[in-house]
């Protein structure tokens, strides 16, 4: 088939953009003609080098050449970006040229294509405390207001078929959008982070954005209450991520953990493998996470995970079940003792960690392109 995906921009580097490569990825191994359409054009360079090689689409439409990642902060870019995303969405359905059109940034919109992928929905962002590293709170708020008067007639006019990254994010679709979608996880490459025996140290390991809305300023003060370990903070940082890393520099002199606390911003994915291959643990610490792919791949090198008691982490790659495959957390205090648990009993971090290698394969890249293929073949019968 001749099948349009839409994103707004792969250059944003995120685990949106990662989800996207993986559906064209999939659509082409399937024998698919896919075309990409984005607002700003796609800097292949860059999305080789964050996320390794990918397929690469057919065809590429794109609306502008302007820089939209770096001026998210401008009102009159991001509506106008929107816009231009709405409106290719529109033409993508109108030219009768494609057998499908998906949309992979279904958040914004979750109309006006075959299918739509909602990572988190848009409308429930205030409610979760997740407002976007490129704006303040107060601007969101009015951004939101505006969004809802103007998508309540736009989602009706030509709903998608809705797919989700877990049955959490299910339960807030349902809640905010009035409609129910079917659950795709993302796709991890488990066997890339798969390990075997190996010498594991006290470290504990967390792999974030440096961005307000993932709560990193938790770690130091997890790390004040530990006996002895080493923490490494590993993640995605651009000229957003600036405030949350001298805010987090902050508190880790506050809280007197220098030497314990690690920051590593953009560090290479040899560095993270590294350390992963050899940490104990694995500790998240976002409330309300919408599934959480650093977390299976945390999984898959042999790292117990702990994580909040909320969210797709809990709900979905926990089964709600306390120590089998991790631990959950509710408290700073909660965290720390589990920690000190982990690290300080080898028999029971062994066990909990087969659980959780084998867990983890659940979300192989395989499955997720069977179950994808399958659902684009039952749109096309």
């Amino acid at each position: 088939m001749d099948i349009a995906v839409a994103h707004l921009s792969l250059n944003f580097l995120g685990g949106e953009e990662n989800l996207c490569l993986s559906f064209i990825n999939s659509l082409k191994s399937s024998g698919h003609r896919v075309t990409l359409f984005t607002v700003e054009k796609t800097d292949w360079k860059l999305v080789e080098r964050t996320f390794g090689h990918f397929m690469s689409p057919d065809e590429e439409v794109w609306s502008s050449r302007m820089n939209l990642h770096f001026n998210l902060s401008k009102t009159r870019d991001v509506v106008w970006a929107y816009s231009a995303y709405v409106s290719g969405l529109i033409k993508l359905n109108s030219s009768k040229k494609y057998d499908l059109v998906i949309n992979t940034y279904g958040d914004l919109v979750n109309s006006i294509a075959d299918l739509a992928y909602v990572h988190f929905p848009i409308k429930a962002t205030l409610d979760f405390a997740q407002t976007p590293v490129f704006v303040s709170p107060v601007k969101w708020r009015v951004y939101c207001e505006a969004y809802n008067l103007l998508t309540t007639g736009l989602d009706k006019l030509d709903p998608s078929i809705l797919l989700t990254n877990s049955a959490f994010t299910r339960q807030v679709v349902k809640r905010y959008l009035k409609r129910d979608a079917t659950v795709l996880y993302p796709p991890v490459d488990v066997k890339k982070y798969a390990s075997s025996n190996v010498k594991r140290e006290n470290c504990i390991v967390t792999i974030s954005k440096f961005t307000p809305k993932r709560h990193l300023n938790r770690i130091p003060l997890i790390a004040k209450k530990m006996r002895s370990a080493k923490f490494y903070v590993i993640g995605g940082a651009d000229k957003y991520s600036e405030d949350t890393i001298k805010q987090l520099r902050g508190t880790i002199r506050k809280c007197g953990v220098e030497n314990n606390v690690i920051l590593l911003p953009n560090a290479s994915r040899c560095q993270l493998m590294e350390i992963l291959t050899h940490a104990k643990a694995y500790l998240h610490v976002m409330p309300d996470e919408h599934f959480g792919i650093s977390i299976v791949e945390a999984m898959a090198s042999g790292c117990v995970p702990i994580v909040h008691r909320s969210g797709g982490p809990w709900i979905d790659l926990l089964g709600q079940q306390q120590g089998k495959t991790g631990f959950s957390y509710s408290s700073v205090l909660e965290a720390a003792d589990l920690l000190d648990l982990v690290i300080s009993d080898d028999r029971l971090r062994s066990r909990v960690s087969f659980e959780a290698q084998r867990r983890s394969l659940n979300y192989d890249r395989s499955i997720f392109q069977q179950k994808l293929i399958s659902i684009v073949n039952k749109l096309a019968s």
